[in-house]
């Protein structure tokens, strides 16, 4: 994604869809590889962590309006990617959340892009609830823009894109910097500050602990019967 987002870059078009191919938009993080860095040293956690904060930066810096289409549930990274997106078109039935905290972590990487689209009040809510929502909930939380039936949602979005026809193409690229610059800014410092916190949660007993009882398919210690 990183690579096509370069190539994308270099390329005339002022609009870029975002879709998967598969049953899930995004499913998150590989656990398996979460599991590694329970024992990985610090250095090893920032650089791994890296690469998808260097992503989302990426993506986040595009000049180019991001148009997501979501036909499959998405989890952690995934919200993050949404959260990216200037339009997200989403279908019905498909399930969303922010599950980091079941586990015994954050979502660090992500959370500069969650909260600056969701607002404080619903990150916090979603971080720390770790609970599972809808579209119609992700309209709500100001994460989807719009609903469709699966049928449907191909010609709306085409639909969607003739609305920017006769908009000049550096126009539409000049326009959202403008609305970046004018914006709180996501800068290389914030990206730090979460890869740090990331690593730093690796390191925690909890995240040991939460990690390992998905593993072995039991309920972590802080759930109590």
């Amino acid at each position: 994604l990183s690579l096509c987002i370069d190539e994308l870059s270099l390329d005339t078009s002022s609009l870029i869809l975002i879709s998967a191919n598969g049953k899930s938009f995004c499913a998150g993080g590989d656990l398996s590889w979460m599991k590694k860095q329970l024992s990985a040293p610090r250095e090893n956690r920032v650089k791994e962590a890296s690469k998808l904060a260097d992503l989302l930066l990426k993506l986040y810096n595009c000049p180019k309006t991001i148009i997501g289409k979501v036909e499959g549930n998405a989890f952690g990274g995934g919200i993050g990617i949404m959260s990216i997106c200037d339009f997200v078109f989403s279908v019905k039935d498909i399930k969303m959340a922010l599950t980091e905290a079941k586990l015994g972590l954050i979502p660090a990487t992500i959370s500069p892009y969650v909260v600056k689209k969701i607002g404080e009040k619903n990150a916090i809510h979603l971080f720390t609830s770790a609970k599972v929502f809808g579209p119609e909930d992700g309209v709500k939380f100001g994460l989807i823009d719009f609903i469709y039936e699966e049928n449907k949602i191909n010609s709306k979005i085409s639909e969607f894109i003739d609305s920017f026809k006769n908009s000049a193409p550096n126009s539409i690229l000049e326009s959202k910097k403008l609305v970046r610059d004018l914006s709180y800014a996501i800068d290389q410092n914030i990206v730090n500050l979460t890869i740090n916190r990331l690593a730093d949660i690796w390191d925690t007993n909890e995240a040991k602990e939460g990690i390992n009882a998905f593993f072995n398919k039991k309920k972590p210690n802080w759930i109590k019967e």
